[in-house]
């Protein structure tokens, strides 16, 4: 686990030199204002109360304990849940205002402390790795840095063998959406061929309809001829008839003649039709 006992011990090694400091400074300093606060922010933070991190950063105006002060500011932030951002930019300052490299040290390890808590590897290992330049005896910070490297390789096996599963699980999603697709096609082709065979019945179907049809109208029309011969044999012809009339008309003319010639004798006769 990450080691938070030598965060303690960097704020106590803090705490004594502030109260060094402020005995041999304390008659020279003209800011009382910044020194009582950085006194009643040690207090404050000892006893466990939220407010020392706020004294704290009043007692950054003191010109010679401000990068002391904003370190223990910093410290006294990382003990407030969601306050990371906060605890990381007062050890920036303190970074920027120390001229003591074990505190610039203290403060580089503790922003890698926030950043891993945050699940930030990547920041957090040059966080430990910044402290390490400062203070190459910086033994926790030596050991969190081992521990946010073992966390980040870690991560990367996990990711590789999400990776690698994703993968494995979209090759077979490929493979069972081609065998589907294979499927739907031999389905499809399947109902092609069926509807090809049925469309195929159909017009057979049709074409018998249509066979039966034809030979029906060809027996109807044979029936309705043979009708029309038989009705034709009983009938007179043409010719026939118009020799009837021809003969007909000859005999009228005859017993018209036989009339004329029996007036002209003025003898009545009987006259009788040869027909």
């Amino acid at each position: 686990m990450m080691k938070h006992a030598a965060v303690r011990v960097s704020l106590a090694c803090a705490m004594l030199a502030l109260v060094t400091c402020i005995n041999c400074s304390w008659s020279q300093s003209e800011d009382y204002a910044a020194k009582a606060s950085i006194i009643d922010g040690i207090r404050a933070f000892e006893a466990g109360e939220d407010r020392a991190d706020s004294l704290f950063v009043l007692g950054e105006r003191h010109s010679d304990l401000a990068g002391l002060s904003a370190y223990n500011a910093g410290r006294s932030l990382l003990e407030k849940s969601e306050a990371g951002q906060e605890a990381r930019q007062a050890f920036q300052r303190a970074i920027k205002s120390a001229s003591d490299q074990q505190l610039t040290s203290d403060a580089w390890h503790n922003i890698g402390n926030s950043l891993l808590m945050e699940q930030d590897l990547e920041n957090a290992i040059e966080a430990y790795k910044s402290a390490l330049r400062a203070n190459p005896r910086n033994e926790a910070a030596r050991y969190n840095l081992s521990y946010a490297l073992r966390q980040q390789q870690d991560q990367q096996d996990q990711q590789d063998q999400q990776d690698q599963q994703d993968q494995q699980d979209q090759q077979e999603q490929q493979e069972q959406q081609d065998e589907q697709d294979q499927q739907d096609q031999q389905d499809q082709q399947d109902q092609q061929d069926q509807q090809d065979q049925q469309d195929q019945q159909d017009q057979q179907d049709q074409q018998d309809q249509q066979d039966q049809q034809d030979q029906q109208d060809q027996q109807d029309q044979q029936q309705k001829q043979q009708e029309q011969t038989q009705q034709v044999e009983g009938q007179i012809s043409k010719e026939d008839m118009e020799r009837i009339l021809e003969s007909l008309e000859r005999g009228e003319e005859e017993v018209q003649a036989k009339l004329m010639k029996a007036k002209s004798q003025g003898k009545k006769k009987k006259i009788e039709k040869d027909w």
